[in-house]
């Protein structure tokens, strides 16, 4: 039961959000348009194929057939299932949310155990290569190159993750200990009619959340809210790009794809490139309401898995800026990223700190010779 004060503020925040859309119909409406033209445009064509094959993979038995294999080859490293595993690789080949929902697929089959969905949940869940080429390489820094270093720094930093919570998780987690149900297989003819139909459902449930967001971030801009919190934001940080890069940032934690197109803006700066990769790292909010259900159908909690994001977000930031230094990228519009890759030590002793610090709190803590919280 909620206490009376989380009423009261879900009262307050509701009947703020209902003013604000009577306030201003006009751009309301046209955040909507925005999200609905983002929703045609990219949404759509990226995630529905992805949707239908992982639910075919999946339906058919195929995942399973190529799960033995692919733990052979890969367990070693992630300590998990082959079956788990392909939703590893269908999350970082299809996009958010593809690899939450092969997990709450996988979960609903009993192919893996409650203890691989949790840990896989903490990286599976990543962007698309067409986001990463396509809508932020090319379409924000205006070369392909960049589009590439951020995939592979974001590829990366899931690997590595996936690869730290193996080896610092408890060692009697790390072997698969889960029999496998083997549940009835259904040929492609009989799939696919049902597969098709879950997908397109599944693709409009993210349009909603990507319409409602594109809503929520025109009504703080037009209400001042958003400017007044740049404003204040940027003021912390030097250089004329501050306020286009305090912009993005904040757009970005809501919602990845208006607050990557803000960036636009503040491509200048040798800050762009890191801070785009954090950016789609992190995913943000309305990604992870689009992931939400997928995460309650699979039993997975959700607090670890916003830890864990903001960690990849901010390794694939760190792997982004060291990238640049080692392989410069000729960008039209962007500046030297000099600065970002010989920082001081007190700055690299901070940053390690910051990355120590969000990896340890994802580990499990034991107190009293028991767990004090649930398992990952």
């Amino acid at each position: 039961m909620k206490k009376p004060g989380q009423t009261r503020l879900t009262g307050g925040l509701l009947l703020g959000l209902a003013l604000l859309l009577f306030a201003f119909p006009g751009e309301s409406a046209q955040g909507a348009r925005q999200g609905v033209s983002l929703c045609a445009e990219l949404i759509i064509p990226s995630l529905f194929p992805f949707f239908v094959l992982s639910s075919l993979l999946i339906a058919t038995g195929l995942a399973e057939l190529c799960a033995r294999p692919l733990g052979r080859l890969l367990s070693p490293l992630f300590g998990t299932s082959g079956a788990g595993l392909s939703a590893l690789v269908l999350g970082l080949v299809g996009g958010y949310p593809v690899g939450a929902r092969t997990l709450a697929q996988l979960a609903e089959r009993k192919a893996c155990s409650p203890k691989e969905l949790r840990r896989l949940s903490l990286f599976c869940n990543n962007c698309g290569p067409a986001f990463f080429v396509g809508a932020a390489g090319v379409g924000v820094f205006g070369c392909r190159e960049a589009g590439f270093l951020l995939l592979g720094a974001n590829l990366l930093s899931a690997v590595l993750l996936g690869m730290i919570l193996h080896f610092f998780l408890d060692s009697k987690d790390r072997q698969g200990d889960y029999l496998y149900s083997n549940p009835k297989c259904l040929s492609l003819s009989q799939a696919l009619p049902d597969c098709v139909s879950a997908a397109f459902s599944s693709t409009l449930g993210v349009c909603a959340y990507v319409i409602l967001f594109s809503v929520l971030t025109a009504l703080a801009d037009c209400s001042g809210l958003l400017p007044f919190c740049v404003n204040a934001l940027a003021g912390f940080l030097p250089g004329e790009q501050a306020p286009a890069l305090c912009r993005s940032l904040l757009m970005g934690l809501m919602e990845i794809s208006t607050g990557t197109a803000a960036l636009r803006e503040g491509t200048a700066s040798p800050a762009a490139l890191p801070l785009a990769a954090f950016l789609l790292g992190w995913g943000g909010l309305s990604v992870h309401c689009q992931s939400l259900p997928y995460w309650r159908q699979a039993g997975v909690p959700v607090g670890p898995y916003l830890g864990a994001k903001l960690v990849q977000g901010l390794l694939s930031a760190g792997l982004t800026a060291l990238g640049a230094s080692l392989f410069p990228l000729s960008l039209p519009v962007m500046a030297s990223t000099a600065s970002l890759v010989a920082p001081s030590l007190l700055r690299r002793e901070l940053l390690a700190l910051w990355a120590l610090s969000g990896i340890y709190s994802l580990l499990p803590k034991k107190r009293g010779g028991k767990a004090g919280g649930k398992p990952v």
